[in-house]
C-alpha cells in the first residue's frame, strides 16, 4: 500500500516538472513512510511513497523497472495472488529478484499488457511508462478499492493518489464543482460519478484504464472489468460462498508485516475474523489482534455480540469509544484526508478505529467491508429490487410472504413494505428522496432500474460502495495502514451476482447465504441477528451539545450566508427542531461539514494542512533524495 504521483507532457517538447512530482510526492508521505522515488523519463515524470507490506528490503523500492528498463511503474495496492502469477509467469521465462507482487505486476504487464488486468486478483491503481511507444498506462482495480486522480492543466497530464497533491501546483483551480456539492447535500452521496467534488478533477472509475501519448487529447476511460454472475452449477450457493470466501481471507493474510481485524458484532467483520482465526490455527499460529468501537448509549453499543465473536474465536481485542470532543478535535484532520465531505461522524469514528490499529503495531488490517454490497444485504435497495423481480416473475405470493417475514424479523411495518414494492414501479421522479428545504438547488439522484439485478449492481458500482471504499482508503492510509475486504475479492462478488432472490433473503433474514455458510463458525446470536447497527457514533446526541454550538457559528456566518447552497434561515431553523427533539442529524451534518470543507479546501489563498495529528506517520525521506533520471529510449532499428 503506498501513495502514487506523477505527470505527463502532452506536448513532450518542454523540462520535466520535477519539482511539481517532487512536492506532490511529498504530500501524500503519510501514505508510505517508509521509502520515496522518483523517475524522470522526459516527458514523464513518476512519484512514489512506500508502506512496505512485502518483502520489505529495498528491493521492493519504486518506481520499479523491468530488467531492459523500458517500462517502469508506480503502483498503490497489493496484488494477492502473486504466487500464483509468480509460478506462471516463470513457466514462461521470468526471472524473479524479489518476493514484491510489484515485480510480479510489471512483469505480468510486459507479458499481457492490458489483458494482464483480468488476471489480477487484487485492490490497485498503478502508472505503467513506456519508455519505447512513450505512452502512460494508469489502471484501476475492479471494484475502486484504491484510488487515482487526474487532471490536464496547460497540456500536462498529472495523477495522484489523493486529490491533495494535485493542488501542489497552484495552477491547478480549487474550484467547487456545484452539481456534486449539491448531490452531496441533497442525498449525502459522494463519488457516484467520475468527477469529484472538485471541477475539473476527475477519479479513474473501477474497472477502467487511461492510455496517454503525446500529441493528442487524453480519452475518455476504458472499461476493462464489468460485473457478471459467477457459473455455480455442481455446487450450492452455500458452498460456492464459503469456498471463495475462504480463499479470499486466506489470500489477504499474506504480509510480512502484523495482520489484525475489526470486530463490529455484525455478521460481515465476525464472518472474517472467525475464518481468518481458523486459518491461522491451522497454520499454528493464534489468533489476530482485533480492534472495536463502543458506544456508550446501550441501544447502539455492540459489545455484547463482540464479546460472543470473542469468545468463541479466542482473539484477543482492543477497543474504544467515540467522543465528542475528539471528534472536535481532529475534525479537520479527517477532513483533510478525505480531500472530500464525508455523510458521518461515523467516518472520524473508523479514522480512530484506524490509529488505534496502528499505535497497537498492526500494518495490515482486514475488515468486512462490501459485505452488504456483495450480498445485497442493504434493505433498501435489496427489498424494492425484491418485490419487482418477484411480481414481474408472477411470484406475487413470494412477494408478500417475504414482506410479512420482514415485519416480523426486522421490525418493519408491513404497510412500509407494501409502499416499497408500489413505488418501484413508479417514475424515478417520485422514487427519489426529498432534499433537504433549506437547499436551494436540489438536484436528481441517480437511481438503480427496477429489479433486483440492478438494484444489487448500483451498490457496488454506484452507491455506496465508491464512497464507502474512498472513506476507507483515506482513514487507514491517513496513519500507514493497510486495509484489506475479503468481501471485495471478485469471486465472491460474482458469487453473489448469481445467487437467486432466495439466495438473498430467506423468512426475513438477508445475507441468508452467508449465514448458512459460516453457522459452524460464529455464535448464535451474530448468526441469526436481526440487524445490524452499522458504524455509529452518537452525532445526534452531539448536534445538542458543543458540536450544535458549532454548527450554530457557522450556520450564522456570513461566510456560509454567501454561499450559493444554502437558505440560511431555513438550515437554522432545522437546527433548533433538531435540538427540541426532532432528529435532523444526517441533514445537519451535510451541511455543516460542507461549510467546513469549503472553508479547509476553497476559500484559504493557499492550501494548508491542519496540524499534525498525533497518529500521523512521520518521515523524513522525500522523493527527492532518489531520483532517477534517464535519457530518451534509443528507436530500435528496423529488422
Amino acid at each position: 500500500m503506498c501513495g502514487i504521483a506523477g505527470s505527463f507532457d502532452l506536448r513532450g517538447n518542454r523540462p520535466p516538472d520535477e519539482e511539481v512530482v517532487a512536492q506532490m510526492t511529498d504530500m501524500l508521505s503519510h501514505r508510505g513512510p517508509d521509502d520515496a522515488g522518483m523517475l524522470v523519463s522526459p516527458p514523464a515524470v513518476l512519484g512514489h511513497r512506500r508502506l512496505s507490506i512485502l518483502d520489505l528490503s529495498t528491493a521492493g523500492h519504486q518506481p520499479m523497472s523491468t530488467p531492459d528498463e523500458r517500462l517502469w511503474i508506480t503502483f498503490n495496492g497489493e496484488i494477492y495472488n502473486f504466487k500464483e502469477l509468480t509460478a506462471d509467469l516463470e513457466g514462461l521465462g521470468h526471472v524473479f529478484h524479489t518476493t514484491c507482487d510489484t515485480e510480479v505486476l510489471l512483469a505480468a504487464y510486459a507479458q499481457w499488457g492490458a489483458d494482464s488486468l483480468k488476471r489480477l486478483n487484487g485492490m490497485f491503481a498503478f502508472a505503467v511508462w513506456d519508455r519505447e511507444r512513450q505512452e502512460l498506462f494508469c489502471a484501476r482495480d475492479r471494484f475502486g478499492v484504491k484510488p487515482m486522480y487526474y487532471t490536464v492543466v496547460d497540456d500536462r497530464f498529472r495523477f495522484a493518489s489523493e486529490i491533495k497533491a494535485l493542488f501542489v501546483d497552484e495552477a491547478v483551480p480549487r474550484k467547487p464543482n456545484d452539481a456534486r456539492v449539491t448531490d452531496f447535500l441533497a442525498f449525502g452521496i459522494t463519488d457516484h460519478t467520475s468527477e469529484t467534488m472538485f471541477e475539473g478533477i476527475y477519479q479513474l472509475p473501477a474497472g477502467s484504464f487511461l492510455v496517454v501519448g503525446q500529441g493528442r487529447n487524453v480519452p475518455e476511460p476504458t472499461r476493462w472489468y464489468e460485473p457478471a454472475p459467477a457459473d455455480l452449477a455442481g455446487t450450492t450457493p452455500v458452498d460456492a460462498l464459503r469456498e471463495r470466501l475462504v480463499d479470499a481471507v486466506a489470500l489477504r493474510l499474506r504480509s510480512d508485516v502484523p495482520v489484525g481485524t475489526t470486530v463490529s458484532g455484525g455478521l460481515d467483520s465476525s464472518a472474517v475474523t472467525a475464518i481468518a482465526t481458523m486459518l491461522r490455527r491451522k497454520d499454528g499460529l493464534e489468533p489476530a489482534q482485533t480492534f472495536s468501537s463502543r458506544c456508550d448509549d446501550p441501544r447502539i453499543d455492540e459489545w455484547p455480540y463482540i464479546e460472543r465473536v470473542l469468545e468463541m474465536t479466542g482473539a484477543p481485542n482492543t477497543d474504544f469509544y467515540p467522543r465528542e470532543e475528539d471528534l472536535l478535535s481532529n475534525l479537520d484532520h479527517v477532513l483533510w484526508h478525505m480531500d472530500e465531505p464525508f455523510h458521518s461522524a461515523a467516518v472520524y469514528g473508523h479514522w480512530k478505529l484506524s490509529t488505534l490499529a496502528r499505535a497497537s503495531g498492526v500494518t495490515v488490517l482486514l475488515d468486512g467491508q462490501g459485505g452488504d454490497e456483495a450480498l445485497a444485504g442493504y434493505e433498501y435497495l435489496l427489498y424494492p429490487g425484491l418485490f419487482y423481480t418477484s411480481l414481474t416473475r408472477g411470484r406475487f405470493g413470494r412477494a408478500i410472504r417475504e414482506a410479512r417475514f420482514r415485519s416480523s424479523v426486522q421490525g418493519a411495518p408491513l404497510l412500509h413494505s407494501v409502499k416499497e414494492a408500489i413505488k418501484v414501479f413508479l417514475p424515478a421522479r417520485i422514487r427519489a428522496r426529498r432534499p433537504p428545504a433549506w437547499l436551494r438547488s436540489p438536484s436528481a439522484p441517480p437511481l438503480p432500474d427496477r429489479s433486483l439485478a440492478d438494484h444489487h449492481l448500483y451498490g457496488l458500482m454506484t452507491q455506496p460502495l465508491p464512497m464507502y471504499n474512498h472513506q476507507l482508503d483515506r482513514n487507514t492510509m491517513a496513519v500507514a495502514l493497510e486495509s484489506r475486504n475479503p468481501f471485495l475479492d471478485y469471486r465472491v462478488i460474482e458469487c453473489g451476482l448469481a445467487f437467486e432472490p432466495e439466495d438473498h433473503v430467506r423468512q426475513g433474514y438477508t445475507k441468508w447465504t452467508l449465514r448458512e455458510a459460516v453457522r459452524s463458525l460464529l455464535p448464535g446470536e451474530v448468526v441469526d441477528r436481526k440487524r445490524k447497527q452499522g458504524f455509529a457514533t452518537d452525532e445526534s446526541h452531539w448536534m445538542r451539545g458543543r458540536l450544535g454550538e458549532l454548527m450554530d457559528d457557522a450556520f450564522s456566518s456570513e461566510q456560509l450566508a454567501s454561499r450559493p447552497y444554502f437558505d440560511q434561515a431555513a438550515l437554522r431553523a432545522q437546527l433548533e427542531a433538531h435540538r427540541g427533539g426532532e432528529n435532523h442529524a444526517a441533514e445537519l451534518w451535510r451541511a455543516f461539514i460542507i461549510e467546513r470543507w469549503l472553508q479547509l479546501f476553497v476559500d484559504p489563498a493557499r492550501l494548508q494542512a491542519p496540524e499534525r495529528s498525533a497518529f500521523s506517520p512521520t518521515t523524513s525521506r522525500s522523493a527527492r533524495d532518489a531520483v532517477r533520471r534517464l535519457e530518451p529510449m534509443p528507436e530500435r532499428s528496423a529488422a
